[in-house]
């Protein structure tokens, strides 16, 4: 946040039909307007000069699949932020990445192309969240994700324990939600929750998993131990299970299961195989011989 010091106020985004008003995030933040070249200037040269440290890996861009709904900015916002996107990309030092939260099953429009895949022609990779409402929505993002991956783009799909539509369905009467914030939870009790909680999203990552595709399960980036609200957000995956089972290599692509149901997928490894309906959020992870 060092880096909005320097910014001027001339740079945010105005609203279209009210011009002495400005567009907010969170009704904090400005949103940035990359339609003025000298708020570009300003953007790409605080990336490049972060990018100095030795100890940052490259940039990630957030918000990249919201860009085509800024309408009410007025004409030529999305092609405004590619064109920064691009220069920044050109100007990347060797070695560092460009990540954005890019891909997002919905969209569908024409510079971003169909699920925001045209955005990965200057990243590097891309981070997926709230990719789980429906089903539908669900098979889409696994077939941009597969899609990314065979042009050899880093995937990183993002799953929360305790977010409803993306873990096993819950059926009890005290929310999911309660349950994980409950104080009186042990330790051993919270780990086997959160446990029983991946086998959803780590079934739908293992139907598409390839090399540079990494599965992020966890409350948040926040790992300070003073703001884990209850324990909740820290934990060791090393604890899971689920995440220990021996995979050996993949033995072809997701297919789908046409005689289970509409939204049936399996995949064969060389020591498991995973079977999961979408629809249900039933999961099989089979262990075979030598696994």
């Amino acid at each position: 946040y060092e880096a909005n010091k320097s910014f001027q106020l001339d740079w945010a985004t105005r609203k279209r039909k009210n011009p002495d008003k400005y567009f907010k995030f969170m009704n904090r933040y400005y949103y940035y307007d990359h339609r003025n070249l000298d708020f570009r200037a300003w953007w790409i040269n605080r990336a490049l000069e972060m990018l100095d440290n030795e100890h940052i890996d490259g940039v990630f861009v957030d918000g990249i699949c919201a860009t085509p709904n800024r309408r009410g900015y007025g004409k030529g916002y999305e092609q405004a932020y590619i064109e920064t996107a691009t220069e920044l990309r050109e100007r990347l030092p060797p070695g560092k990445l460009l990540i954005g939260n890019a891909l997002k099953n919905g969209a569908n429009n024409p510079l971003g192309g169909i699920g925001n895949i045209q955005h990965l022609q200057y990243l590097d990779g891309s981070y997926l969240e709230r990719w789980y409402f429906t089903p539908k929505s669900i098979v889409k993002t696994m077939e941009l994700m597969r899609e990314a991956l065979k042009e050899g783009r880093i995937v990183m799909l993002k799953a929360v324990p305790d977010e409803r539509d993306a873990v096993p369905k819950w059926d009890e009467e005290t929310s999911l939600e309660e349950v994980m914030q409950s104080p009186d939870m042990t330790m051993d009790e919270r780990y086997a929750l959160v446990e029983r909680m991946i086998r959803y999203p780590l079934a739908i990552f293992l139907l598409i998993v390839e090399p540079h595709a990494y599965l992020s399960y966890c409350y948040g980036v926040n790992a300070d131990p003073k703001n884990t609200r209850n324990g909740r957000a820290v934990f060791d995956c090393e604890r899971f299970k689920e995440l220990k089972r021996k995979l050996g290599k993949a033995l072809g692509p997701y297919v789908k299961e046409d005689e289970d149901g509409e939204f049936v997928f399996s995949r064969e490894f060389e020591f498991l195989k995973v079977w999961v309906d979408i629809e249900s959020r039933e999961v099989r992870l089979e262990e075979k011989s030598g696994g």
